[in-house]
């Protein structure tokens, strides 16, 4: 494989429909210094395997690894021990870049070598708005905030150094967050080697996600949920402090993430496919969580106001599935419950 500038890693499973809207969009980036892109092959039921090595055999800037069977985590870590690029970008195989989406990113990363270049998304395909060498900077303080900006989570809206995201892998034990792991793993990486670096956020979407897919967490039960993201927002938590982050972006992370854990519990008694007294069982298990102790006692400290604060607090899985479902459905029940549980703490609390 030749050096390039930008090396972008696709893991492919049952991607047959949607592949090549990706990887036309990577092979159509215009790149100073080039664009490589490797497709790894986990296998899958489909044509995509061969769709990738038509791929290969029809451009020299790409390469396939056939990895089946592996999972997410393990193809792109081979990916990445595969790449030899200067900056290393990920893409789901179902998603696609946005015309002009590398050099722009490359241009703006030039710019501030040691930043840590980072972008939005759209989900309208048909955008056709230019995108530019524009950006904003954000200090390593902001970390709460970008995560709350959907800017941290997913490895697939950031330009890495290829010489530090070598250096690190996905964790195959996750299930669902893993992203999240490497992204973090990455920014204390960089924050060591680089201790004053900065975000510099594009201020155009580069990436299309197609939020159509199948089997996304919006749409896909875990049976392991609530027992994973805590350990994901623990490492999250950290970061966050460490980084100084202020305040007034704490409390509406710590906020996001009781909704979010709440409504695993409440995922548990609607989705797990266990007879009812289990699902209770294993839902009254997860609120006993220690991480969502030490929260709720966080919480209460700063007197950081959430709907779900009393319900999690009291382990009470009635109020936990009822503002869920009324979430979920749009209820006014909701909004009750919000307003009650805040008058029942005095009506002082910090609310959004």
């Amino acid at each position: 494989m030749q050096r390039t500038a930008v090396c972008v890693i696709v893991p492919v499973w049952n991607a047959e429909k949607t592949l090549p809207r990706c990887v036309d969009s990577i092979l159509a980036q215009q790149v100073e210094g080039g664009v490589s892109c490797i497709l790894v092959d986990d296998g899958g039921s489909d044509g995509s395997g061969a769709l990738c090595d038509r791929y290969a055999a029809g451009d020299y800037r790409v390469t396939v690894i056939h990895k089946p069977g592996n999972g997410v985590s393990a193809a792109r870590n081979a990916g990445l021990a595969a790449a030899r690029a200067d900056f290393i970008a990920f893409l789901d195989a179902d998603d696609a870049l946005r015309p002009g989406a590398l050099q722009a990113a490359l241009t703006v990363q030039r710019q501030a070598p040691g930043a840590f270049v980072l972008w939005h998304y759209t989900t309208d395909e048909g955008c056709t708005a230019p995108v530019g060498p524009h950006a904003v900077t954000a200090q390593q303080t902001a970390l709460a905030r970008l995560y709350l900006d959907c800017l941290i989570a997913m490895p697939w809206n950031k330009l890495y150094r290829a010489e530090l995201a070598q250096r690190l892998k996905f964790n195959r034990e996750y299930t669902l967050g893993e992203d999240l792991q490497f992204v973090l793993d990455y920014i204390d990486l960089l924050g060591r080697e680089q201790p004053g670096f900065v975000y510099r956020v594009m201020e155009d979407a580069l990436t299309f996600y197609d939020c159509s897919r199948e089997g996304t967490l919006s749409t896909k039960y875990h049976p392991d949920y609530c027992e994973i993201w805590p350990r994901h927002f623990a490492k999250l938590n950290d970061a966050v402090m460490a980084a100084g982050a202020p305040e007034e972006d704490l409390l509406p992370l710590w906020r996001a993430e009781v909704r979010v854990f709440g409504e695993g519990v409440a995922d548990i008694l609607r989705r797990d496919p266990g007879p009812r007294p289990a699902r209770r069982t294993k839902a009254r298990a997860a609120l006993k969580n220690p991480w969502l102790a030490g929260l709720l006692a966080d919480m209460r400290r700063k007197r950081c106001y959430s709907p779900y604060y009393l319900p999690l607090r009291r382990r009470s899985l009635l109020l936990v599935t009822l503002l869920a479902r009324s979430a979920r459905s749009g209820s006014p029940l909701f909004g009750k419950l919000d307003w009650g549980g805040y008058y029942l703490l005095g009506g002082s609390w910090h609310r959004a």
